[in-house]
């Protein structure tokens, strides 16, 4: 499981290599789809209304044309604290890639957001 630690309320950045079940990069031109579904790991609400959102070159996320490579540049909204009075709040990203027509990735990072005093 990866974690990424970011402070809330900042701008992020996460990157991932998209690869098939063989090793090889998936290029833009083989996907179909992909979304991206952002929640809190305690009480499942969804954040920012990433809920299945479409993050093929769209809504803060880009995949390179030939690498493969996935960038998705996180947003203050995505790293706010939900539940009050933690120190600490444990989000999970999951990006589903569907390519070929009915190939699918699915890969998820944890995010692990600080609570900052008096930021709102």
């Amino acid at each position: 499981m990866s974690v990424n630690t970011i402070t809330e309320r900042t701008s992020s950045k996460y990157t991932a290599t998209l690869k098939d079940t063989a090793g090889a990069v998936v290029p833009l031109s083989s996907i179909v789809t992909a979304e991206l579904t952002l929640k809190n790991i305690d009480t499942d609400a969804v954040i920012n209304g990433r809920n299945a959102q479409n993050v093929k070159n769209a809504n803060n996320v880009t995949i390179h044309a030939t690498s493969g490579l996935l960038t998705w540049s996180i947003q203050p909204a995505d790293n706010i604290i939900v539940t009050a009075g933690v120190e600490h709040e444990l989000h999970r990203a999951v990006f589903v890639i569907v390519y070929d027509t009915d190939q699918k990735i699915v890969h998820e990072t944890y995010i692990l957001v600080d609570n900052v005093s008096g930021v709102t």
